[in-house]
């Protein structure tokens, strides 16, 4: 009796941490993507200067659990979608970018199998160890972003990510694949879009909806006359 006592003792304690946990999340919840965490991104116009392209790293994402996961051969999919806001507007997303990536360890050859999705299409592509992984799986590298046409001259603008991993959401990465399916520059978007939410609904993390949530902005910058 006095086992099961402190068996139940366990429970109603671990059960109040997690709700207290949950708590504290809510409590934390930024008001504003522009209030998120801020990292450094790169931003380039193409040749042309109408597609712009960006660029950072979210490898913080992958925890040493993750990477435990990885090693062990359970398959994992990391999803990071870029959202482009006016400084004068935050809350009102006007173009989007997204990575989608699928890893699974290859026992056989020992290589890691990557099926990547992002504007433009999707490819495959092996990797010989964990780096490789994240070097193609947890970075954005001069993914298209928006076309000149959607931005004001002189206007000023910062991007808000929202990484995923082992979302558990199947009709999100479904939306994700046909969103990869657009010409690279036909990623504005509006309220109408089905990847489009409020900023509560696209970046305070949801307790159980997937393994690990990381959101962050990005530096702003200005749109050349």
């Amino acid at each position: 009796m006095r086992t099961i006592r402190r068996t139940l003792f366990g429970l109603a304690l671990a059960v109040g941490m997690a709700g207290a946990a949950r708590q504290a999340e809510a409590q934390a919840a930024p008001a504003s993507p522009s209030t998120l965490e801020q990292r450094k991104a790169t931003f380039a116009w193409d040749q042309n200067g109408r597609l712009l392209r960006v660029s950072y790293s979210y490898r913080d994402a992958i925890d040493p659990e993750s990477t435990r996961k990885l090693q062990s051969g359970l398959p994992t999919v990391i999803v990071m979608r870029g959202y482009l806001f006016p400084v004068d507007k935050p809350d009102a997303p006007i173009a989007l970018t997204v990575q989608s990536c699928r890893i699974a360890f290859d026992v056989w050859n020992e290589v890691y199998r990557l099926q990547i999705s992002q504007p433009g299409g999707e490819t495959s592509s092996v990797a010989v160890n964990i780096e490789g992984v994240l070097r193609r799986c947890a970075e954005a590298r001069t993914l298209p972003l928006v076309d000149k046409s959607v931005l004001k001259p002189g206007g000023s603008y910062f991007l808000s990510a929202i990484v995923e991993v082992n979302p558990i959401s199947r009709e999100m990465l479904e939306r994700i694949r046909g969103w990869v399916s657009r010409p690279p520059g036909s990623t504005a978007i509006s309220a109408g879009d089905s990847l489009f939410g409020s900023f509560v609904g696209l970046f305070v993390a949801r307790i159980g909806e997937a393994d690990r949530t990381l959101s962050f902005r990005t530096q702003s910058f200005v749109v050349p006359n």
